[in-house]
């Protein structure tokens, strides 16, 4: 499959639904929680999906592996807001696990498009060495 918008991504996709669900999870939370953290639940989990698509439409691969690294960052912040969600009995195990695997899943997939955009950077810088080194022969 083709990718042409940032929205066929399998991990901007799972990154969405995170990013819902954690929003509609707050909504149970105590009230004296409000602007703790489910401010910082919903602001972590919303960041990630707008990095990767961020990330998506910039044309340099360090500008997209710097997006990339700030959705993999609000990924490890998500997963600890949802720890302290599990201490504070605001959360259940059976939800924390599943919150849990799809937190795994989408720091896979964001590390394999990192991966790949790395590997594509040093393709590219490669290609134009050879190019340098190939006309510097020439003369």
């Amino acid at each position: 499959m083709k990718i042409n918008r940032f929205e066929d991504l399998k991990v901007w996709q799972l990154a969405h639904e995170l990013s819902i669900g954690a929003a509609k999870l707050v909504k149970c939370f105590p009230k004296d929680e409000k602007y703790d953290l489910a401010s910082q639940m919903r602001r972590s989990a919303r960041s990630i999906p707008s990095d990767i698509s961020e990330g998506f439409g910039r044309y340099h691969f360090n500008d997209k592996l710097t997006f990339y690294e700030r959705a993999r960052s609000s990924l490890g912040e998500l997963r600890n807001h949802f720890t302290e969600a599990l201490g504070n009995d605001y959360l259940g195990e059976p939800g924390y696990g599943d919150y849990s695997k799809r937190i795994n899943e989408a720091g896979y997939l964001l590390n394999r498009m990192m991966t790949n955009v790395q590997k594509a950077r040093e393709n590219y810088d490669n290609q134009r060495k050879s190019k340098r080194l190939h006309s510097i022969a020439k003369q």
